[in-house]
């Protein structure tokens, strides 16, 4: 298919076919972004008392973490089909299950039905969160590699805002089947789309590499990157560290591990997936007398409009640090507010009556702020940090952790709320986290905005500081 693609590709210069491998890639995701986004519009009508199927708030609670569980074992699968298969392939064998998992759910009967099959989409999404950020980021110029590896969060929350927007006016099986043909559109595209050429690099098939690189540069002259990409993939692979353990034993990637860790435990104790996952019904709580599924529309319309104009327009251009502390000090403010409102409605009866626009607005606010940072950090991170002899292992333990991490926040958002008869106790705790979060990335997060895969490697182990630029404190 490569060759195939070569006679088009030298008619349009450029990047184009970055563009398109990386949408095509996103399409996987955002199944993903409808099945995480699916209890927000499904959850309240299911608990109800006149339900289609009878599900209690503690079975609602397994079924919206579902996806959470389930992904471990696709991300643990996918750290070794990734090297195996290739990127590209281990991506695409997950639309086919996806698909039909979604065709299951529309002709589901009880509330366990539902949940194992969103258990099983989940996998598919670790798998997917895995392969697909290696190969983005194996493609990209590093000029846009920002922007290309920030549409998978992109294309997460379009799926989100999707399922949100037909949930309102849809049934379960309606809504299940139209879904089904999200992964379909992913895999007849992206089947047509060039395996990276760091892969067929580390399986010493520089020929492919070679006609790889110039469809994805759109021009037949890439032997000096070429030679690049074959000195770094070379030096990756010679090390005979490549086990699990040796991630965490060798200096340079256990910063890497540590940079990930800041990232992701400020993503995930930011609140996100609580937020997500119970949307609607916050709002409902909140006694706003706006609708809540017109709250949760608007709450997702700005998600999408502030991540695609914040990684479209602005993270190639003044880098993901400063991004990153913005983000992370505005989502401390708004979850701030949000747990006041939820402590004085709660605890001071009549004191927000004349306030009820605050959930809305600190929402929204905290949906922004996230999305110019926190919400592609830790994804297109994870593509720049790790070497290619230990890429697929650390994205897959890396992706483990996370979802583990959205688990847990999820179950102590409907604990705590459960426990304590008020949103204000977790949102308040969100707080808390985020502000920590934030001293933790102003001193340790670096800048790689402009940095090529191997000139990031070289800074964390060590080498070529000063040259690269890439101390903290040369950035702010």
């Amino acid at each position: 298919m490569i060759l195939d693609l070569k006679k088009y590709v030298f008619y349009n210069k450029g990047d184009i076919f970055q563009y398109v491998a990386s949408i095509a890639g996103a399409f996987s995701i955002m199944s993903s972004g409808v099945n995480l986004g699916w209890t927000s519009p499904y959850l309240p009508i299911l608990t109800r008392d006149d339900s289609p199927i009878p599900t209690t708030s503690e079975q609602g609670s397994w079924c919206a973490i579902a996806p959470l569980l389930g992904s471990p074992f696709g991300a643990l699968s996918a750290m070794y089909l990734s090297d195996i298969l290739g990127r590209k392939i281990t991506t695409l064998l997950m639309a086919p299950i996806v698909a039909i998992c979604f065709v299951l759910i529309a002709f589901s009967k009880n509330i366990w039905e539902l949940t194992a099959y969103r258990f099983i989409i989940g996998a598919t999404e670790g798998a997917s969160y895995t392969a697909l950020p290696m190969y983005i980021g194996e493609i990209s110029d590093p000029k846009i590699r920002g922007f290309l590896t920030a549409t998978i969060a992109i294309f997460a929350i379009s799926g989100t805002l999707l399922i949100n927007v037909i949930g309102s006016f849809m049934g379960i099986f309606t809504s299940s089947i139209i879904c089904a043909g999200i992964p379909l559109i992913h895999f007849i595209i992206f089947a047509f789309m060039p395996e990276s050429p760091y892969y067929y690099i580390k399986k010493n098939n520089h020929l492919a590499a070679k006609q790889s690189l110039e469809i994805f540069r759109g021009k037949a002259d890439v032997v000096k990157e070429m030679e690049n990409l074959r000195r770094a993939v070379t030096r990756q692979e010679r090390s005979t560290k490549t086990g699990i353990i040796d991630i965490f034993n060798v200096a340079s990637t256990r910063k890497a591990c540590y940079i990930f860790l800041i990232l992701n435990l400020t993503n995930k104790f930011s609140g996100k997936n609580p937020c997500l996952f119970y949307t609607e019904t916050i709002f409902t709580e909140s006694g706003s007398s706006i609708n809540p599924t017109l709250s949760v529309i608007i709450y997702c319309s700005v998600e999408l409009i502030a991540v695609v104009i914040s990684t479209y327009f602005i993270v190639d251009t003044i880098g993901k640090r400063k991004l990153m502390i913005t983000s992370t000090a505005g989502c401390a403010l708004s979850v701030f507010c949000l747990g006041m409102f939820f402590y004085l409605k709660d605890f001071h009866i009549g004191v927000v009556e004349n306030v009820d626009w605050l959930p809305i607005t600190a929402l929204v606010l905290y949906n922004i702020f996230f999305s110019v940072g926190l919400s592609f950090g830790p994804v297109s991170i994870l593509s720049e940090l790790f070497p290619t002899n230990v890429k697929a292992k650390a994205l897959g333990i890396a992706d483990t952790f996370s979802v583990l991490m959205g688990s847990l926040v999820s179950k102590l958002f409907q604990i705590t709320m459960d426990e304590f008869g008020s949103m204000s106790v977790p949102f308040l705790f969100f707080a808390v986290c985020c502000t920590i979060g934030l001293f933790f990335i102003i001193k340790y997060f670096p800048e790689t905005k402009g940095k090529t895969l191997e000139e990031i490697q070289q800074y964390l182990i060590g080498e070529n500081n000063t040259s690269l630029e890439m101390a903290n404190c040369n950035r702010m």
